[in-house]
């Protein structure tokens, strides 16, 4: 069981600072989770989260159920969840594509729409609705539990983003000698990464061992690490959404 803690402060990045409706509505674009009441946010963050989900490749398994509840979480998981969203786009940051497109939020959009509607000389006819099927569509059957737990490959951005997680953490487990498990877990916290991403630090001879969740918007980054606080060792994996970090059945 996963216990929750109060997220750090949000910082700036250089696509603007991140608030709650405009991060809900990246997810609601790309189809994450459903989405409530529509609030009014910064434009910058929006197109941040949809240029970090370009960059990484639809995960190859059939969505299902449980995949569907595992994104759907993402919602849910309280108010320190957008700032460690944040906290992820901006690790990010320079491992993303420079040729990605921007995307416009929606005032824009509809301004642009307007000016080449004027240009054409008219207006664009609404669509007709497609007709509704006689019959509701099959679902996906869901995976075998077991095949789901199979270590997935990481994208090119998360490989080069790995590496940058590893160093802030070996950095600030370094501060703490022979930590204990609730000295890593704070360490851990002070550093944006919030417990319910974070698997219970605990105890193993003479290190810590922890694991770290950083699957966001379609991605399949998971950390799995130990420490003696001079010595740290940290290794990123691929995880199916399906199945917890920990869950995960390595293969290397």
């Amino acid at each position: 069981m996963r216990r929750r803690l109060t997220g750090p402060a949000r910082k700036n990045s250089v696509f603007g600072r991140t608030t709650l409706s405009a991060a809900l509505s990246a997810l609601c674009v790309l189809g994450l989770a459903a989405c409530g009441t529509e609030q009014a946010g910064d434009k910058g963050s929006a197109a941040r989260a949809e240029g970090r989900v370009a960059a990484f490749p639809a995960s190859p398994a059939a969505p299902t159920p449980a995949s569907a509840s595992a994104s759907a979480s993402e919602e849910t998981e309280g108010a320190d969840f957008l700032p460690f969203m944040e906290l992820l786009l901006d690790i990010a940051e320079p491992c993303l594509p420079s040729d990605l497109p921007t995307a416009l939020p929606p005032e824009e959009l509809a301004e642009q729409e307007k000016l080449e509607e004027r240009e054409l000389g008219g207006t664009v006819p609404p669509e007709e609705p497609l007709p509704l099927p006689d019959e509701p569509v099959p679902t996906s059957e869901p995976r075998d539990p077991e095949d789901a737990k199979k270590e997935t490959k990481l994208s090119s951005v998360e490989k080069c983003e790995a590496p940058l997680h590893v160093d802030r953490i070996t950095k600030a487990l370094k501060k703490t000698p022979d930590p204990t498990a609730t000295q890593v877990t704070k360490a851990l916290h002070d550093l944006g990464y919030i417990e319910e991403r974070v698997h219970t630090p605990q105890r193993a001879a003479d290190h810590v061992e922890f694991t770290l969740d950083l699957r966001v918007m379609g991605g399949q980054l998971c950390l799995s690490g130990s420490t003696t606080g001079t010595r740290t060792t940290i290794e990123a994996y691929g995880g199916s959404p399906e199945v917890e970090c920990q869950d995960v059945r390595r293969t290397s």
